[in-house]
């Protein structure tokens, strides 16, 4: 068997046949492991999206727990009367209240009321007003007296006479089965410069909610 030589590092190096041809296989086997390189295809393929779309529509409403009416008897004795009403907002709103009257008035027509002499026919009192929400609790808004209640200019702060007027409820509160008080207070005849007339007196007092826009 003829001997081989190898190039190694520029000397020639002088190999017998069978070392020869076992390191042929070796340098043979080494380039086994680096094949030629291949370009891969990316497969071919398509999507679908879906849009979802859901929502909770806005609402807020006012329904009374017990009666919307009081005789409460005497209108010359000092008086406390409670008018309890539930709400139900589930977005931020806002609250008013406004008077027909501005006062207790003399239920009769107006040419009887100007006949009743040195006698007054109208009865100021003063009003309340506090609920509750999810997010604060109890808030109260404070008081207002009755002439305050039926004029936009007035300094009264819960005072509304349309939706989206009133006393704001705040950022992000809602007040969702929540509850609310309606005061109405007066004093006595004391209190009065001009005795009152005879009669039936009356006030029809009207609580507006609605959401904030």
């Amino acid at each position: 068997m003829h001997d081989g030589c190898v190039f190694k590092g520029g000397v020639f190096v002088r190999l017998s046949g069978a070392k020869f041809l076992a390191l042929s296989a070796i340098f043979v086997a080494s380039f086994a492991f680096f094949p030629a390189a291949t370009i891969a295809k990316a497969p071919s393929g398509s999507s679908l999206q879906i849009e979802i779309e859901a929502s909770i529509g806005r609402r807020c409403g006012i329904a009374p727990l017990g009666a919307n009416s009081n005789d409460s008897g005497r209108i010359d004795e000092p008086t406390r009367i409670a008018f309890r009403f539930g709400l139900d907002c589930n977005t931020p709103f806002k609250i008013g209240v406004a008077a027909k009257n501005g006062a207790l008035q003399l239920v009769d027509t107006a040419s009887q009321i100007q006949n009743v002499g040195a006698f007054a026919y109208r009865k100021n009192y003063v009003a309340g007003l506090q609920f509750n929400t999810d997010q604060t609790g109890l808030v109260t808004a404070g008081e207002c007296a009755s002439t305050s209640l039926t004029s936009a200019n007035s300094a009264c702060r819960f005072y509304g006479s349309k939706p989206g007027s009133g006393l704001y409820s705040g950022r992000d509160t809602s007040a969702i089965g929540k509850e609310g008080e309606l005061t109405v207070t007066w004093q006595g005849d004391e209190a009065d410069t001009v005795r009152l007339a005879a009669g039936a007196y009356q006030e029809i007092l009207t609580i507006i909610v609605a959401p904030s826009t």
